[in-house]
């Protein structure tokens, strides 16, 4: 190009010249600047078409042969046509296969086409994969290090997958726009960070991840604090961790221990994990025992219980798109709920025994006071659960309404009566006449359901 306007003196000369032999276009002075910049960039986004190279062969006397050989090197190294075979060119629907009669999902399927923007460009570039068998490489042509993975090839659809997913989608990095660098995640609970350590084991190969441990500047133990973590979280165990202070942090901590921040720098990597996070939520919802999975981890994350009488069951939330999700998952297990300003409270007695019933609450708190305490507290506590409580003692055998007002030394038949109505009305109770008395005895179609909820006089 320089050569070219060296032999007509001027950007503008070489112009109307070009212009003259290349009728299919318009070439004027600000394409020869355009040209000659966009070469220095790496990345570029100007490209200088075919018949333009031609004619500035034929000016300076070229072989083109040999240009185009070159020409690469000036080009964006995705437009190079041995790389473009493991180009990522379109985005497919997600596959699930079976092995060995289980669900898998296959993560070629998943593929993002580009890495997150830029901060400092703004630009999102191609990403290629490399897909075996068993698994995928994927990487950019960027000018960043380390922008190559490795992943499996399947991922197993199971607890892990559907409960990571909804840790991480709560208490991760997921913004598009910033921390396009790396994934990370912080939090109190050594559970949380286990959780999510199991999750990137599933999928993931060959990672090395940083450790940060922040607790209160007021009345901490620097050491306690260490041994705590290395001895709850076995992936840090070796790990170098950075230890630093804050201020009030962690005021509602059982123990100060403060909390771990795990970080894994990857910008290919943060792009994946955003589909994933993406592809999760659609998967959730095309089953039931998916969506139970999910929202076992919403409420580890950004769940919390009444008390000490359970009224409602919160999951904080205030980003639109994550809101209307949320109420999808909670439609699709027939909740009952209210939507609040920073978040959905799930109310309604049967929507408690539902999430008794699934054990919603079971990724354990050691350094926090218990949800799933506070939960099966106020649920035993609930008016509706001490009525079912009371019909343990008559368990394996008939009574009537004297014998209810004798064993629970009730002054008024009448109440025990109408309490007995109204326990019949739910068909948790049978009745049987003799003569003029009536009998009352356990619905054997309910026995199930109600050695459920009286297994809470256990706990």
């Amino acid at each position: 190009m320089n050569d070219a306007i060296s032999k007509f003196k001027n950007q503008t000369a070489l112009a109307t010249y070009l212009n003259s032999k290349i009728k299919e276009r318009k070439i004027v002075r600000e394409n020869i600047k355009g040209w000659l910049k966009g070469k220095h960039h790496y990345g570029w986004d100007i490209l200088i078409p075919l018949d333009v190279i031609k004619e500035l062969c034929i000016i300076n006397s070229q072989d083109i042969s040999k240009v185009l050989d070159n020409a690469i090197k000036f080009n964006p190294p995705w437009e190079d046509p041995k790389k473009k075979k493991d180009l990522i060119k379109s985005s497919k629907k997600y596959k699930i296969i079976k092995i060995n009669n289980q669900n898998y999902l296959d993560l070629a399927s998943i593929l993002p086409k580009t890495t997150l923007k830029s901060i400092r460009s703004h630009k999102e570039l191609p990403l290629f994969a490399d897909i075996s068998t068993d698994k995928i490489t994927l990487w950019s042509e960027a000018n960043w290090k380390r922008s190559s993975i490795q992943i499996k090839r399947y991922i197993q659809l199971n607890g892990i997958f559907f409960v990571g997913s909804a840790v991480y989608a709560s208490e991760g990095t997921t913004k598009t726009e910033k921390y396009n660098d790396s994934i990370s995640i912080g939090n109190t609970e050594p559970s949380i960070i286990n959780l999510f350590f199991r999750w990137i084991d599933s999928y993931l190969e060959n990672y090395h991840f940083n450790v940060k441990l922040e607790f209160n500047i007021k009345g901490h133990n620097q050491e306690e604090s260490l041994n705590f973590w290395r001895s709850n979280v076995q992936f840090i165990k070796n790990s170098k961790i950075i230890q630093s202070e804050k201020q009030d942090y962690g005021s509602r901590l059982i123990h100060n221990r403060g909390s771990l921040n795990i970080k894994i720098s990857n910008t290919v990597l943060k792009a994946f994990v955003i589909k994933l996070i993406e592809v999760s939520k659609r998967i959730t919802l095309s089953k039931k025992k998916y969506s139970i999975e999910y929202l076992k981890g919403l409420l580890a994350s950004e769940g919390s219980v009444s008390r000490p009488i359970l009224k409602e069951v919160t999951i904080g939330c205030i980003i639109g798109k994550e809101r209307k999700f949320i109420k999808k998952l909670i439609k699709n297990i027939n909740l009952r709920f209210n939507e609040g300003k920073n978040q959905i409270t799930i109310t309604n007695w049967n929507s408690f025994l539902f999430l008794y019933k699934n054990n919603v609450f079971e990724i354990p708190q050691i350094n926090n006071i218990s949800k799933k305490e506070v939960f099966y507290i106020g649920f035993k506590n609930h008016q509706t659960t001490k009525r079912i409580l009371k019909l343990k003692r008559f368990k394996d055998k008939e009574f009537t309404a004297k014998d209810w007002q004798k064993e629970f030394n009730l002054k008024n038949y009448i109440s025990a009566h109408k309490f007995l109505k109204s326990i019949v009305e739910e068909r948790l109770l049978l009745i049987r006449f003799s003569g003029q008395i009536k009998y009352y005895q356990i619905n054997p179609k309910k026995l199930e359901s109600l050695d459920t909820i009286w297994s809470l006089e256990d706990l």
